[in-house]
């Protein structure tokens, strides 16, 4: 091995020039020489650059050193960058091969990465059990994604009642980087799929209750079905005066229990229905008409409302409220740039022009593609989204994005956007045997020639598409 050009490679891929320093890794290489540490370095630079077959490729070429080890890190990067490059039948292969690797000091990573693929193939048995392995192995330190994921399975299987138990579980652990408005809009789903439409209106009530998340197509319809149900037995309680026989509790369909579900003391048939609030609403204000007095009080019943807005507008505006919205921003972006039109509207103000040309060359080389905010962590000036991109042809990316507000201090802009490929776990670049896996997709952490050890992270993103 020339090391003179491995150590430059090494400093290249450090640095972020991940076009130099994936050529330098492979002149490092003598012609048919085996160097497993080499090659794994060479295919995470070529998953950085989007070559994900080269990568593939590359992680192949690795493995065939024996002596390097590291057989389930490099099944797994193998398995994200087949699924990638869309031979999804491959990545079923590689993940399987990484969970039979017994050394492999972080498996649930090619349980995410096997079940994902197995979704895609359209095998939700198997997919759920992959899931399931990866939210009980004891290494996954945040297990709500997977127990959501499950639960998603249940939902396509028509076992809404399992699906309801795989949800609250993952609400239970709940981590820094979940979204449980999402994890509650999918129990939501599933409630009203089991026959609970009372639950199911809170579980969509608290999704939605900050006013950031939306629901989607099916969510909406789901939660427009449960407040339909819920209101027709509230209307057969106001007029026969009884409670409606109670029916089976789906998670109990024997009735062994004895207990049923739901209870009509917990789903709201005592409470006043929305249109009867409504209805006594107006007839009040017919009343207070008849009384003196009455522009001065509809012009304090008016300025009490607008200062209400005002309040409501801005405790939006400090949980990320803003016009146009982070999806706005980005999807605007995508068509302005598709179009040839003006991308820089939708850009921060912050960045230079090289950093916006970076910016807009990503977005070119994605083609007609169509960007979703699929999660936001978002403060009152800036905010940090995951975005999945479906391609045109096929396919799914994720992307991190750094949003800031516009110049108008109003809307959102785009500041940053990186390619997100799961942490890639990776061997130290010092040559010692310590290994430092960090996600579903494995990477290589480089250290400093002298031999101290760079303990950062080499990819904080996603090379597979999130399901």
């Amino acid at each position: 091995m020339n090391a003179q050009y491995f150590d430059r490679a090494r400093a290249a891929y450090r640095s972020g020039d991940y076009s130099a320093a994936a050529q330098m890794f492979l002149a490092a290489k003598e012609p048919g020489e085996l160097a497993g540490e080499v090659d794994h370095l060479r295919g995470n630079s070529l998953m950085k650059l989007g070559l994900f077959a080269d990568a593939a490729q590359a992680y192949a070429d690795a493995l065939a050193d024996t002596s390097y080890g590291k057989a389930g890190a490099l099944l797994t990067n193998q398995g994200k960058a087949l699924t990638a490059s869309g031979d999804l039948e491959g990545a079923v292969n590689s993940f399987t091969a990484a969970t039979q690797d017994s050394s492999y000091a972080t498996p649930y990573k090619a349980y995410i990465g096997l079940a994902n693929a197995q979704l895609k193939l359209g095998n939700v048995s198997e997919a759920g059990v992959a899931y399931r392995s990866a939210a009980i192995d004891g290494t996954n330190p945040a297990p709500a994604s997977a127990l959501a994921s499950l639960g998603e399975c249940f939902v396509k299987l028509g076992r809404p009642a399992d699906a309801v138990e795989s949800y609250l579980t993952a609400l239970d652990y709940v981590g820094p980087h979940d979204d449980p408005r999402a994890i509650e809009a999918s129990l939501g789903v599933a409630y009203q799929s089991a026959g609970r439409s009372a639950d199911a209106v809170d579980a969509f009530t608290r999704a939605t209750s900050d006013g950031i998340y939306q629901l989607d197509a099916d969510q909406e319809q789901a939660f427009a079905a449960a407040r339909d149900a819920l209101a027709a037995s509230n209307a057969m309680v106001a007029a026969t005066g009884s409670v409606p026989a109670a029916v089976a509790d789906p998670l109990d369909p024997m009735g062994q229990t004895g207990n049923f579900m739901p209870d009509p003391s917990d789903t709201g048939f005592f409470t006043i229905t929305e249109s009867e609030m409504i209805q006594e609403d107006r007839r009040r204000s017919k009343v207070r008409r008849k009384h003196r007095h009455t522009g001065l009080k509809v012009f304090l019943v008016i300025f009490l409302l607008l200062l209400i807005a005002a309040g409501a507008l801005g405790f939006l505006y400090t949980r990320g409220f803003g016009f146009p919205s982070q999806q706005d921003a980005l999807s605007g972006l995508f068509t302005a740039v598709a179009e040839g039109g003006d991308a820089d509207q939708y850009l921060s103000p912050r960045l230079s022009d090289a950093d916006k040309n970076t910016i807009v060359s990503t977005v070119e080389g994605l083609g007609d593609a169509s960007p979703e905010v699929s999660g936001l962590d978002a403060s009152m000036t800036e905010c940090d989204a995951t975005v999945t991109v479906e391609l045109s042809q096929g396919g799914t990316l994720t992307y991190d994005v750094h949003f800031v507000r516009s110049s108008n201090y109003i809307g959102w802009a785009v500041e940053s956007f990186t390619p997100d490929f799961g942490d890639l776990d990776s061997e130290p670049l010092d040559g010692s045997d310590a290994q430092t896996d960090a996600s579903a997709t494995d990477d290589q952490t480089v250290t400093p020639s002298d031999g101290e050890q760079d303990t950062s992270a080499a990819d904080e993103g996603e090379a597979e598409p999130a399901a």
